[in-house]
């Protein structure tokens, strides 16, 4: 069944935009059936690589899921087979057959582009260069948005699903690349190296992603909701599918996106997740465990359950999302400092091409591209954005200004408050890998660790390495020159936690636990959970974190078939 059939209209009539996105997604599905019927199954290599014996690896990759709304939803509602892989509860993450990470972080921004590609690389965004759910590309003044925030576009989504838009941007190798033996991915953006991918149809996915931006706005919530869980539903069948064809791969990774779009738009957003979890997702694992059972394969499975980042209430209204009226906020400010600013599409006309400036949007973060405006003074003239902006006359202006607007200065006071931290560094040549980003003070840039022992900020955690990840490396420049971190966290009032985006329930993307916190656990069934918790730590030490993923597979995929080595 697909989620389609899982609609239902409510009572009073939906507003004309509502209706219209409904149709896209009827037209969508139309339009790609033949990929529908056959399975949404895509040959990603010529030959599927051999069967090797186990162990096998079986990811449950769960879009937005905290740790804390991880482990409440498996404290009161686990199903029979999850509850019985798991076993009892014990103490510190340890259960009878599983071992749950409790301080494992998210890279910086806490988003899902950027999150994925570092689960999958073992590599942060500085060297991946995948830096957000968009971004921009300076060398080739590419905007790219497989997540669109500030653009409407959704061509990237199509992209990343049909064309595999992630991994030719990846500039490192994936799991799946290096694997000895077949991997199969399903629904996930990034999949480059694998021998199967699983999918719905790329236009499918893509009006969802129009309807999710658009859902907001209409009397038609309850309606996305139910088809993002639909989309989850929808994916299952065609794993199994594969397994049943064949046969489990070495590693199969089984990605549910549907959680995170859900948990945007529910009111009680937190709460809303958990119900989430256990009404849909939990269900959903279960089929696919029961499947590895049936394969007779499940006892030889280590089971991951990850995540790429949590979720934040925040206020669902335009004064709290700063990507709203623009004019009055980030882009009037950089407009009134001469900047030609680039349009808020997914590609420009070559006559709009004279840009000076270029925002891309990451939640609770935003990264603020500068060219050097004396390549391209006069309007109409293009700039050579592959020339890194000069430091005193392009980089500080900005930073000075958002400081002011910060604190206050009357010209632009929808900004008023709502900013964390500014950051900065001087700017390197494209070829050069760039220096870590700095917090500006009021007065100077300072690097990271002497800011914080002057302001101590526990609340931001790990802020110094998290952003070396993010900023300091080959590709650091695809972060920005300039980043603003606006003020989120749960250790603020719901009043004062603002973020790049339109509105939402939630929001992600900052340094925050909230955000941060992710879903790290590892299970197998009839193996003992202490063992399991001795192996995966003597991989992650102490601070664990998305980069430790790939070292961990690779090291489960040496153990022992029955088992983690005593």
């Amino acid at each position: 069944m697909n989620f389609l059939s899982r609609f239902r209209l409510p009572a009073s009539p939906l507003k004309l935009i509502g209706s219209l996105v409904f149709t896209l997604i009827l037209t969508a599905c139309t339009s790609m059936m033949q990929f529908v019927l056959r399975g949404g199954e895509e040959s990603k290599q010529h030959l599927i690589r051999a069967h090797r014996p186990g162990p096998y690896i079986l990811i449950f990759a769960l879009d937005g899921v905290g740790h804390d709304q991880m482990m409440a939803a498996l404290q009161s509602g686990a199903t029979p087979w999850l509850s019985t892989l798991l076993g009892a509860r014990q103490r510190n993450g340890v259960f009878e057959h599983a071992y749950s990470v409790s301080n494992a972080v998210s890279i910086l921004p806490s988003t899902t582009i950027p999150g994925w590609s570092s689960i999958f690389t073992g590599k942060g965004p500085a060297y991946n260069g995948i830096s957000g759910n968009e971004f921009f590309v300076r060398e080739t003044m590419q905007f790219l948005a497989p997540i669109p925030v500030s653009v409407e576009e959704t061509d990237d989504v199509r992209r990343a699903i049909s064309e595999d838009l992630v991994g030719k941007v990846l500039k490192r190798p994936t799991l799946f690349d290096t694997l000895n033996g077949p991997a199969f991915v399903s629904l996930n953006y990034v999949h480059r190296g694998a021998d199967l991918f699983t999918a719905d149809a790329p236009e499918v996915i893509a009006a969802l992603t129009l309807a999710f931006k658009a859902g907001k706005l209409v009397n038609s919530i309850q309606i996305l909701q139910e088809s993002y869980a639909g989309l989850d539903r929808n994916s299952v069948p065609k794993v199994i599918d594969a397994i049943q064809n064949h046969g489990a791969p070495t590693v199969q990774v089984v990605y549910f996106p549907g959680i995170d779009l859900y948990t945007h738009l529910a009111e009680n957003s937190l709460h809303a997740q958990v119900s989430y979890l256990q009404g849909t997702t939990f269900p959903l694992i279960e089929s696919v465990l029961g499947e590895y059972r049936r394969q007779g394969v499940l006892n030889d499975t280590y089971v991951l359950f990850i995540s790429d980042h949590g979720h934040t209430p925040v206020s669902m209204d335009t004064r709290h999302a700063l990507a709203t009226e623009p004019e009055m906020k980030a882009q009037g400010l950089l407009q009134s400092l001469g900047f030609r600013m680039r349009p808020s599409h997914l590609d420009v006309a070559d006559e709009q091409s004279d840009y000076q400036a270029v925002l891309a949007y990451q939640g609770a973060m935003a990264y603020v591209y500068l060219a050097d405006r004396s390549t391209c003074r006069v309007p109409g003239q293009k700039c050579d954005w592959s020339k890194p902006p000069r430091f005193a006359e392009d980089v500080m202006p900005v930073v000075h200004a958002f400081a002011d607007a910060n604190h206050g200065d009357g010209r632009f006071p929808k900004l008023k408050d709502t900013l964390d931290l500014i950051f900065a560094r001087e700017p390197v040549p494209i070829a050069e890998d760039t220096h870590e980003y700095q917090i500006y003070d009021g007065s100077r840039l300072l690097p990271i660790s002497r800011y914080l022992a002057q302001h101590p900020r526990s609340d931001l955690i790990q802020l110094e390495r998290r952003m070396r990840w993010l900023s300091a490396g080959p590709y650091g420049h695809r972060a920005g020159d300039v980043l603003l971190l606006a003020k989120s966290g749960l250790g603020r009032p719901i009043t004062d936690r603002y973020y790049f985006s339109t509105p939402y329930f939630s929001q992600h993307g900052g340094a925050s636990v909230q955000d941060s916190h992710i879903t790290l656990m590892i299970a197998r069934q009839a193996v003992a959970g202490e063992a399991i918790q001795k192996a995966v730590d003597g991989i992650i030490g102490d601070e664990p974190s998305q980069l430790d993923v790939v070292p961990l597979i690779r090291m489960l995929l040496m153990q022992p078939q029955n088992g983690v080595a005593q």
